[in-house]
C-alpha cells in the first residue's frame, strides 16, 4: 500500500510540475491570466527573451500604490489643451513600438514592460544629474565645464509655464558601454536642492537599463525614478508603453522620423500630463509635488550624455545622429522642430529670451535653426571622442 501511495504522490507531483508549465507559457503566450497573484495582469506579449509586456488592469496598475494615490479618481484625459497647438504638427509619421507587431493591449489595461534583465536603478538614477545640476548655477558654469560626468547641448528658456513641446528626431546613436548613455529629451523643473522637482520626456539609448542599445520612449520625475521603477505615473493609453523601443527611427541622409513630445500642466487639476504624437501617455498627479504644483521655473530643449570616461578618454557616445550642426543640416545632424512653450494663459508660443547652454562644443555642440522653416528649432548632435574632444 505504501509503494501505491508513493507512486501517486510521484505521478501528482509530474502532474502538477506539467500544470505550472503549460500555465507559465500560457501567460507568455498572451492569454489571460488566471493566478490570484497576478489578477491585475489580463493580458501578456512576448516580443524576445528581452521584452516582455504585461497589460495591466489599469485600476490596478502599480502606481496606484504610491501613499499619495490612495482612492485617487483616474482621469481618462486632460481636461483642457493647450491653445494654438497645429494638429499637423504631428505630421505624416504613424508612432509605433516593436511590441505592437505581437499584439495589443485590451481596453481598460495599460502596458507594462517587464523587468527581466537585473537592473539597479539606484544604480541608474546615481548616473542621472545630481542635485545640484548645470541648470541650477547657469551663471558659475563656462562652456567646457562637466557637471559629474553629464554633458548637455540644450536651450533654456526661464519664467512660469505651464509646459512645453516640441517634434523630436528619433536616432538611434552609438553608446559606450557599460553604463552611458544618451538622451534627447524636454525638461520641466522647479525648486532647487532638496526640494528640487522635475519632469522630463524623452527618448533615450541606455543598456544598463534595457539590456540592449535600441531606442525607447522614456520618462522620469521628481527623484529621477524612470518609467515605472516608481509609483505615481498614472499610465491612461493601452498603446503606448513606458521603456519601449520605437519601430523605426532615422537614417543618415535618409528618411527622418520624429514624433512630437509634449510635457503639460492642466491648471484646474493641477496634473501633469505626458504626451507623445498626440496620444496622452499618462500624468503625474499635483499632489506628488512641492514645486511644480505652483509654477516652473525653467524648460529645457536638447541633449545629454553621460560620460564615464571608463577607458581614459572621453566616451564615443553619440549625441542626437552623431553628428554636428556644422556637417548639415536635415538629414544629417538631429533637430527638435516646432518648439513651443504653453505660457500661463495657457497658449503655446515660439520662446522668447533663449539661452543656449553647451558643456563641451568640441564634443557635442547645438545652433538655432534661423531660417525657422519648422517653427523655432535647432540642429544639436556630435560624435563625442575625436582630435579636439580628448
Amino acid at each position: 500500500m505504501s509503494k501505491f501511495f508513493a507512486s501517486f504522490s510521484w505521478s501528482m507531483s509530474i502532474i502538477l510540475l506539467v500544470f505550472v508549465i503549460l500555465t507559465l507559457e500560457e501567460l507568455v503566450d498572451g492569454r489571460t491570466i488566471l493566478s490570484a497573484a497576478n489578477k491585475a495582469i489580463i493580458k501578456t506579449i512576448k516580443v524576445d527573451e528581452y521584452e516582455i509586456i504585461d497589460c495591466y488592469d489599469i485600476y490596478q496598475q502599480p502606481s496606484l500604490n504610491h501613499p499619495l494615490l490612495y482612492n485617487h479618481t483616474i482621469q481618462m484625459r486632460p481636461s483642457m489643451n493647450p491653445k494654438n497647438i497645429k494638429l499637423d504638427n504631428f505630421g505624416m509619421f504613424q508612432l509605433t513600438q516593436t511590441w505592437h507587431k505581437y499584439g495589443t493591449c485590451p481596453r481598460g489595461t495599460v502596458p507594462i514592460r517587464r523587468n527581466i534583465k537585473h537592473y539597479n536603478s539606484t544604480l541608474s538614477r546615481k548616473h542621472r544629474r545630481p542635485k545640484f545640476s548645470h541648470s541650477e548655477t547657469p551663471n558659475t558654469l563656462q562652456p567646457n565645464d562637466v557637471t559629474e560626468n553629464h554633458e548637455y547641448a540644450v536651450i533654456r528658456v526661464h519664467g512660469n509655464f505651464l509646459g512645453g513641446q516640441a517634434k523630436i528626431n528619433l536616432w538611434n546613436p552609438v553608446v559606450e558601454a557599460p553604463i552611458e548613455i544618451s538622451v534627447s529629451q524636454i525638461w520641466v523643473v522647479a525648486g532647487q536642492s532638496d526640494d528640487f522637482n522635475s519632469i522630463e520626456a524623452e527618448w533615450e539609448v541606455c543598456e544598463p537599463r534595457y539590456g540592449d542599445y535600441q531606442t525607447r520612449f522614456f520618462r522620469t520625475n521628481i527623484n529621477y525614478c524612470t518609467n515605472l521603477e516608481c509609483e505615481g505615473f498614472v499610465h491612461i493609453s493601452s498603446d503606448i508603453a513606458l521603456g519601449c523601443k520605437f519601430s523605426e527611427v532615422s537614417t543618415f541622409k535618409g528618411d527622418q522620423k520624429d514624433a512630437t513630445f509634449r510635457i503639460h500642466k492642466v491648471r484646474n487639476s493641477g496634473n501633469w500630463w505626458v504626451e507623445i504624437q498626440g496620444i496622452s501617455v499618462g500624468y503625474y498627479p499635483s499632489s506628488l509635488f512641492t514645486q511644480l504644483s505652483k509654477t516652473t521655473t525653467k524648460i529645457e530643449f536638447g541633449g545629454e550624455i553621460y560620460n564615464d570616461r571608463s577607458k581614459g578618454r572621453h566616451t564615443i557616445a553619440q549625441m542626437g545622429s552623431g553628428h554636428f550642426p556644422s556637417e548639415g543640416g536635415l538629414g544629417i545632424s538631429s533637430y527638435f522642430h516646432h518648439v513651443q512653450v504653453i505660457d500661463g494663459s495657457n497658449v503655446a508660443k515660439d520662446p522668447e529670451d533663449v539661452e543656449t547652454y553647451v558643456s563641451n562644443p568640441s564634443c557635442y555642440n547645438l545652433e538655432i535653426d534661423k531660417k525657422h522653416t519648422n517653427g523655432y528649432g535647432f540642429f544639436y548632435g556630435g560624435q563625442g571622442y575625436n582630435d579636439n574632444c580628448p
